[in-house]
């Protein structure tokens, strides 16, 4: 699978890799069988695990409650600069991230997300980038959009700088 379908699908179903709101932390490593680093941003309150090119947020801890994901955020940025957790991502999982992925190329694989009609987008300008946002999946992606962009270290004008997911909104 490319990441524009693996985006696509993501945008239409809101379930990276099948993990929903409320799973814990041995959901999130089953579904996402890479390395990672967990930062305990508030003890016991919050608890953020960065796989490199996915991060997730956890909340709850505490001492009688457990961990449960509330949001993530799908890190393409990091690409141009690091391939390596795309090679990571791609050897775990089967979804094929290149250094850069044009929001031309989300949209065509939407078009063709198989079983869901393709969802009708909010468009959100934030000041130099696009949100492209589904309301019924709470996912939402960010644009580059700035004619001056060029690809380099980081995406050019057109491309997918994140995939947001969870957080505020139906997720």
């Amino acid at each position: 699978m490319t990441g524009a379908e693996f985006i696509a699908k993501l945008l239409a179903d809101g379930s990276p890799l099948g993990l929903r709101a409320g799973d814990g932390p041995e959901a999130a490593e089953r579904a996402v069988p890479v390395g990672f680093l967990d930062v305990e941003e508030v003890p016991g309150a919050s608890l953020r695990r960065d796989h490199g090119l996915l991060e997730l947020s956890f909340s709850g801890g505490g001492e009688t409650a457990g961990w449960t994901l509330s949001s993530g955020v799908l890190e393409l940025h990091r690409l141009p600069l690091d391939p390596g957790p795309g090679t990571e991502w791609r050897e775990a999982t089967g979804v094929d991230f290149a250094p850069y992925t044009a929001w031309s190329e989300v949209e065509a694989a939407l078009a063709a997300v198989p079983g869901h009609p393709e969802p009708v987008l909010e468009l959100i300008h934030q000041g130099g980038y696009l949100e492209y946002r589904n309301p019924a999946s709470g996912v939402s992606v960010l644009v580059v959009d700035d004619p001056d962009e060029e690809r380099d270290e980081w995406p050019g004008n057109g491309d997918v700088w994140s995939v947001g997911f969870g957080g505020t909104g139906k997720w």
